[in-house]
């Protein structure tokens, strides 16, 4: 990917963006280092939770609370 594509995917993706503006080791990594934006979304996307598997615990536990709270109610 070009530097370009890079902005283009991080304007897309805003959240990604946004860790890239606290975490600003990642600006000059990726400045000199273009290669390393797929370990730069790795980082991101696990510490802001929403890796695929991330989504799945997140739908688990709402499925839990329902089914607590209609455990509840019966």
């Amino acid at each position: 990917m070009v530097l370009m594509d890079y902005m283009n995917y991080l304007y897309e993706h805003l959240d990604l963006l946004m860790y890239l503006r606290y975490h600003p080791k990642w600006y000059k990594i990726l400045y000199y280092e273009p290669s390393y934006f797929k370990d730069f979304l790795k980082e991101a996307q696990t510490n802001l939770k929403i890796r695929p598997t991330d989504k799945l615990e997140n739908l688990k536990n709402k499925f839990q609370l329902f089914y607590s709270l209609s455990s509840l109610i019966s």
